[in-house]
């Protein structure tokens, strides 16, 4: 498992965690701590945090220099009825592919954008905004869980 944690925890240990899940790779936990309400975050999840088999050290050296845009963010604001409207962008660096341009080898960022717009959501309450299947098994998931 691969896993960001954005902000400090706080004493009241209030808290959204994203886990993105994919089949026959390691999943990533995105968890961003909350202090105050309403909230808006911006912050990076940019770590090259791939497994590369069969790369030189000229080629991973290559790779650690890429520039990738994983700016992210996250919007808290509580509602009248106790419960919260959430939204966020969260760029996911998943990997490098390798391709071949005017004859040199490039190494292109794989991305996964995860997001959701005014979503709300209850206290202590676990959604699954992203589901996909092949026959009957889910190949890629997104659970939310709104910690407050």
């Amino acid at each position: 498992m691969f896993e960001h944690v954005i902000g400090e925890l706080n004493p009241e240990k209030k808290h959204v965690t994203f886990v993105y899940s994919r089949e026959g790779e390691r999943d990533r936990t995105v968890v961003v701590n909350v202090d105050a309400e309403p909230i808006e975050m911006r912050f990076k999840l940019c770590e090259n945090n791939g497994v590369y088999v069969g790369l030189s050290q000229v080629e991973l050296a290559k790779i650690s220099r890429t520039k990738v845009n994983c700016d992210s963010w996250l919007a808290i604001t509580p509602l009248v009825n106790g419960k919260y409207a959430l939204s966020y962008e969260l760029n996911l660096l998943l990997g490098f592919r390798p391709m071949y341009v005017e004859g040199q080898q490039v190494y292109v960022p794989l991305k996964k954008k995860l997001a959701q717009y005014k979503a709300v959501y209850t206290p202590n309450s676990i959604a699954h905004p992203l589901k996909r299947y092949a026959n009957d098994t889910i190949i890629e998931s997104t659970t939310v869980e709104f910690n407050w």
